[in-house]
């Protein structure tokens, strides 16, 4: 990488930003130190961003004394060329400070176990920034060469695959233990695993009990016909871990494409940081790490792929991972069609314009409007009215908002904290408005509108994978721009501004870390050993309703339900059926701050069996409750085994 060029800046305003940044670091970290109730208090802010101001200028002398040392320079001189370094290495930290208000300012329990807390985030996060502040340090400092670079340069394919591989056997086991320690609160590997294993159920290819209200083809809920090409491995090896295997494989061959895309613009060492920054940036860390097993975990490979033979202008190759693209899911099409845009706005030729344009706006419009309808048993593309609500009341309605009345998307994309938390990680993980220094941003909008205009939303979701992928390729593009701005208008080497501000970005992009990584995910949680118990009392054969956290478990003769499908049944058919023999329900039914159909369902079922007849309770511990229908009797563990 190119060392940056050295500050010109007077030392009065070199001590100034020095101790404006220590203030600020001081009023982040002292009161997250502390667990602070109140971080946007005058009392609290003003007494720790002395102190941070006080002992940031005095480590910013004292470092710079022990460089001139070094060097041979004098102390002024070394200062001068070390404050904006030391003022900027502090952005890792202050990014935590909208988070501890928001963490502050939270009551009650909520959906997951909370990610790190105040106190481990600040320390780790400060660790960050002195991290940083040394690296930006070398870049100025040290000498032009380093043997270490070098040696991590010299075969840049082998750094990648030895980082690809390191990346799947952590979050591989990271994916494993959360799911068996009972933490996933969403129904997607369980629905899969099912579908998968009934293809030929004469209810519709692919059905899965789990799937909407009565169950379906899942192919009524979203058009995920990749999961064909992954049926074969599947039969061979019939376990939802298989499915986790075979997508965390596909998040971590995205880094391939980055590199490949990156190279075109930047040094061979700048474009294994960019690749590594994809790797571990939150909203990607956090599908193995966090979330459930999604069709949009193969997005990243086969969207950046795509552009790369766009960018290369190898048609044919474009068009095959194109048309795989669209196997993902029905509104894949509009990302498709967004080539062709895309190639109008860069002058490619007529078949790079029409081809995308036409494949992808036929497979969203046929997709919505008549494959979705046809398979799914509300007879509507029920996801739209369901996530979109706040736009409309159907897909027309929804449609018509977004085109005729675009200023009420603003308040809806704002509408919670959760929101605006998504707004400011989005910005974050994205450049700092790097990103839209490229025309590829328009990739972004269908994605970041897919996260923003939901009724609830985070970046832990997989609903932001779209929207990581996407805005990685305009940021790349985007800081290529910056770095020839720079050298046509003020002369700075070639190169050079890309690499500062790639180190800078690297650091402040993963600095989130605190949003997803969270250790108690990796071991049982707090009532696990009464949920087995109870769920070893169920037969092997029942039909059963269980609580999300328990899929994993269910048994492949057992008939399944989840308590989501309740709210569904309620919300599209005023009321929800019963048909289960055995229900599991946890007592303990936290406030969330994301999507609450299935937490609304367990609400409403718990009521339900309080005071039905139908049903009699069997098993209560830990929060953990077993209900059995009249006439129906579980079983000891030894029995069912």
């Amino acid at each position: 990488m190119s060392s940056p060029a050295r500050s010109k800046i007077s030392l009065p305003l070199g001590a100034l930003i020095v101790a404006v940044s220590g203030f600020c670091a001081g009023a982040v970290f002292i009161p997250g130190l502390i667990e602070s109730s109140s971080p946007k208090a005058v009392s609290t802010i003003l007494p720790s961003g002395i102190i941070g101001s006080t002992v940031y200028v005095l480590f910013w002398l004292a470092v710079s004394f022990l460089l001139s040392q070094h060097s041979g320079q004098g102390l002024g001189k070394m200062s001068q060329r070390t404050a904006v370094w030391f003022s900027a290495s502090m952005m890792p930290l202050l990014t935590y400070y909208p988070y501890l208000i928001y963490r502050t300012g939270v009551s009650g329990d909520t959906v997951e176990l909370s990610p790190l807390a105040p106190r481990p985030s600040v320390i780790l996060l400060l660790l960050w920034s002195l991290a940083l502040l040394a690296v930006l340090l070398r870049m100025t400092i040290g000498k032009p060469a380093s043997s270490m670079l070098s040696r991590f340069t010299r075969r840049p394919a082998v750094t990648l695959a030895v980082m690809i591989c390191a990346w799947i056997a952590a979050f591989f086991i990271l994916d494993l233990l959360k799911d068996q320690y009972m933490h996933v609160t969403t129904i997607n590997s369980a629905v899969y695993r099912e579908a998968m294993l009934d293809v030929t159920d004469p209810r519709g290819f692919m059905f899965s009990h789990l799937a909407l209200s009565e169950g379906s083809s899942i192919f009524g809920a979203h058009m995920n016909v990749i999961l064909i090409f992954i049926l074969p491995i599947f039969r061979l090896f019939p376990d939802y871990r298989m499915l986790l295997l075979i997508s965390d494989v596909a998040l971590g061959l995205a880094a391939i494409p980055v590199y490949l895309l990156a190279r075109r613009h930047f040094s061979t060492a700048l474009s294994l940081l960019f690749a590594a920054m994809f790797l571990m940036v939150p909203i990607i860390a956090a599908q193995p790490g966090r979330s459930d097993f999604s069709e949009l975990r193969f997005f990243p490979l086969l969207f950046l792929t795509t552009f790369y033979f766009f960018e290369t202008r190898r048609f044919w190759w474009f068009t095959a991972t194109a048309l795989l693209l669209l196997t993902i899911r029905e509104d894949m099409g509009l990302f498709v069609a967004i080539f062709g845009v895309y190639a109008l706005m860069r002058r490619y030729p007529l078949k790079w314009i029409f081809a995308p344009l036409i494949a992808g706006s036929t497979w969203f419009l046929l997709s919505v409007l008549v494959l979705l309808p046809h398979l799914s048993p509300t007879g509507t593309a029920v996801r739209s009215t369901v996530r979109y609500s706040a736009l409309g009341s159907s897909g027309s309605e929804i449609a018509k908002t977004i085109l005729f009345r675009p200023w009420k998307l603003l308040p809806v994309a704002l509408s919670t904290s959760s929101h605006i938390g998504a707004v400011f990680g989005l910005l974050i993980s994205s450049g700092m408005g790097i990103a839209f220094f490229s025309g590829a941003i328009i990739f972004a909008l269908p994605a970041v509108a897919e996260l923003l205009f939901q009724q609830t939303t985070n970046l832990i979701n997989f609903m932001a994978v779209p929207a990581a992928a996407t805005l990685i390729v305009s940021f790349l593009y985007g800081l290529s721009r910056i770095d020839r701005i720079f050298h046509s208008f003020w002369k700075v080497e070639p190169g050079r501004t890309a690499a500062v501000l790639g180190v800078f970005m690297f650091f402040l992009a993963l600095a989130p870390f605190h949003t997803w990584f969270n250790p108690d995910l990796y071991r049982p949680r707090y009532n696990y050993e009464a949920a087995r118990e109870a769920f070893g009392m169920i037969p092997d054969d029942a039909r059963v309703r269980l609580p999300e956290f328990m899929l994993a478990y269910a048994k492949p003769e057992q008939t399944l339900s989840g308590f989501h499908q309740a709210t569904y049944q309620e919300d599209l058919e005023g009321g929800f059926i019963i048909k289960d023999d055995y229900i599991i329900i946890d007592r303990r039914i936290p406030a969330r701050t994301g999507d609450d159909r299935y937490y609304n369902g367990l609400e409403d079922v718990t009521d339900f069996l309080i005071t039905s007849p139908d049903f009699r309770i069997m098993y209560e511990q830990d929060d953990i409750a077993l209900y059995v229908r009249n006439g129906y009797e579980p079983v000891t563990a030894n029995e069912n085994r």
